[in-house]
């Protein structure tokens, strides 16, 4: 499967301009943008996107109506980009469901977006990774943020980073279809933030304390409550 790569500029975001160009665009183009001017995170939070040094991205691609794994995608971008980072060299984790941390800093995020086309749903998947983004512009960010560069004290080569991740994403989703999560569920769990710790969970306006249990064949959170109950969760933001 080959993926159409397509380079822009400043943008507001890669999400964005992939929504207002979907006729244009054949499954599995990949936008990237030099710059975004309104680059963002799940619930709205602002995404730091300085020129020319980190990856900003949107895949997008179609799948049938009704597909069983669609509320897993963002969770396997997200483990595609650990697995890469790992393969480098840094010991990256997922925290749940698809942020990616180095040392318990955030340096990659992913969000999801679908739209309804005919007998398909198109998937919209934006990816944010801070790369060659030095100390002084991370510091910039609103929760603790780390990048490439900042751990390594070397500069890191985009195109061919974000070539890796595509690659590796495009495999993984080839097993996903056929096997669903239950193929990623060990792996996944094995590389889980907070794993064993009290976390939160916030999901609207509920907050929930437990301790990060495991992963259902699903992908969903499983929580161990102080009362010993398992809770089960669908969706939510993770923290400490």
């Amino acid at each position: 499967m080959k993926i159409h790569y397509i380079h822009l500029d400043t943008i507001d975001s890669t999400n964005n301009w992939t929504k207002s160009h979907l006729e244009e665009l054949s499954p599995f183009t990949c936008v990237t943008a030099q710059e975004q001017t309104a680059g963002r995170g799940r619930f709205q939070r602002h995404w730091v996107s300085p020129r020319g040094e980190n990856i900003y991205a949107t895949l997008y691609f179609t799948v049938p109506l009704g597909s069983g794994y669609l509320c897993n995608l963002g969770q396997l971008m997200a483990f595609a980009c650990a697995k890469v980072l790992r393969g480098i060299g840094f010991q990256a984790q997922i925290k749940w469901p698809n942020d990616i941390l180095i040392q318990g800093k955030k340096i990659a995020g992913v969000l999801t977006e679908t739209v309804t086309q005919g007998d398909n749903i198109g998937v919209i998947i934006g990816i944010g990774i801070n790369v060659n983004m030095p100390s002084e512009s991370l510091d910039s960010i609103d929760q603790p943020a780390t990048s490439l560069f900042h751990l390594s004290k070397k500069k890191w080569d985009l195109t061919e980073l974000i070539e890796l991740l595509m690659t590796h994403f495009l495999l993984d989703l080839e097993l996903l279809k056929k096997s669903g999560f239950a193929a990623f569920q060990a792996p996944f769990e094995n590389i889980l933030a907070y794993k064993g710790e009290h976390i939160t969970c916030r999901d609207g306006a509920q907050t929930i304390q437990g301790i990060c249990h495991a992963i259902t064949p699903d992908g969903r959170l499983q929580l161990l409550l102080p009362s010993g109950e398992i809770k089960t969760l669908m969706a939510g933001e993770v923290g400490v």
